[in-house]
């Protein structure tokens, strides 16, 4: 579940700029690159900024440095899911991926998480009403821009529907939007712009700059879709509709904040029960991380798991093991038990070549037990859930 280093899905090409870069110089350079971050070099320092920090500046031609801050950096080995925590937690939409000496090798940000996740299992098992946000804010088409700007500002949500007098779904107004069309304008919006008009331009209406049509997707598309649609569009948020009515948006923040959960619900209570001989304890390890990280992909929450090793003795007096693996969630109790197959039952033949073939065997039946209880304890939950969508 995205472990790749992050520097493989990360942007190699980066645009730096200085911090005597002017103003409507790095936002030329992000708008036309359509980036939302760049970075800043000064001397060996790494800096950044952010398009909606640079558009509520006054003077276009002053400099970046007074709006340039330290970014947190990741390392290019740091497996992506684990960036996606880094991110979420540093509240950054980016940051500059460097190498073991510091040097700048990459950038990630949220679209590349998003181009990542729109190829993910495991967000194709997810449905957009699992996660979606439906505290959802409109307002009508003729009302005021100033009066957009000011519920996105309070609602702190970053964006507002607006709908006509049907209620029917017509536009979507971001702050960026605002910043973008209204302090930035690519046209003129002053008084007088449209024949009789008189007001200000926070007066005018917000269907002026809202964008139209809406990209929406159904309640049942799953998240890797939605993540599709939103780097395709290079947006933030999918508006979600139920038999074309509104029921709720997913936001790039939402899709994260799942990713993020999924990280820490992955950090399982693993419990095991008896000893494993050094010489294969390396590959054990190994087999129970991977067959672990296969069950957590399945279920949404697992409360612990619980491997018991046992070794009895044939009736030669070779050993052999009995595994236990029991896997807790909210609703239920897996439990699987492996041992070798028929080695209970084997009697050891005569003269000391054959004890030890035998003896050999019974070693490596340990990796093949341990993989066969784990494994048996992973169908069992693929086959429950298969049983339930189908049901």
């Amino acid at each position: 579940m995205f472990d790749e280093p992050v520097i493989e899905i990360s942007t190699k090409k980066v645009t730096t700029v200085t911090p005597d870069t002017s103003i409507a110089k790095a936002i030329g350079i992000m708008e036309k690159s359509n980036f939302h971050n760049l970075i800043v070099f000064d001397s060996a320092a790494i800096y950044m900024v952010n398009i909606q920090d640079l558009l509520l500046a006054s003077n276009p031609e002053s400099h970046v440095d007074a709006f340039m801050f330290r970014p947190h950096c990741m390392h290019r080995d740091t497996l992506t899911i684990d960036a996606i925590t880094e991110l979420v937690n540093s509240g950054q939409r980016g940051a500059p991926v460097v190498a073991d000496d510091g040097e700048l090798v990459g950038i990630v940000t949220e679209h590349d998480i998003m181009r990542r996740g729109a190829e993910s299992v495991i967000l194709k098992q997810v449905s957009a009403a699992e996660i979606m946000s439906t505290d959802l804010i409109c307002m009508e088409e003729a009302e005021s821009i100033g009066k957009a700007r000011s519920i996105i500002r309070k609602s702190n949500l970053g964006r507002i529907l607006v709908v006509d007098s049907a209620d029917n779904l017509v536009g979507i107004v971001t702050e960026g939007d605002i910043l973008t069309k209204l302090y930035k304008p690519k046209r003129k919006m002053t008084t007088g712009e449209i024949k009789g008009e008189k007001g200000t331009r926070m007066e005018q209406p917000v269907s002026h700059i809202m964008n139209s049509p809406v990209i929406t997707a159904d309640v049942d598309a799953n998240i890797a879709a939605i993540a599709g649609l939103m780097q395709k569009h290079d947006i933030l948020a999918v508006t979600i509709v139920k038999n074309h009515d509104l029921a709720g948006i997913v936001t790039i923040s939402n899709i994260m904040r799942y990713l993020h959960e999924l990280r820490e619900k992955a950090k399982i209570d693993l419990e095991i029960q008896g000893s494993i001989d050094a010489e294969y304890k390396e590959l054990a390890d190994e087999i129970i991380d991977t067959e672990v990280k296969k069950i957590a992909r399945l279920v949404n929450r697992i409360h612990w798991i619980k491997i018991v090793i046992k070794k009895e003795r044939d009736r030669g007096g070779l050993s052999y093991p009995k595994i236990g693996v029991h896997v807790k969630t909210p609703n239920k109790l897996y439990v699987a038990h492996g041992e070798p197959g028929g080695a209970k039952t084997v009697i050891t033949a005569k003269g000391s070549d054959d004890v030890a073939h035998k003896g050999e065997k019974r070693r490596w039946d340990f990796i093949e037990v341990l993989k066969d209880a784990l494994s048996s304890v992973r169908r069992q939950i693929e086959n429950e859930r298969g049983k339930s969508r189908r049901g």
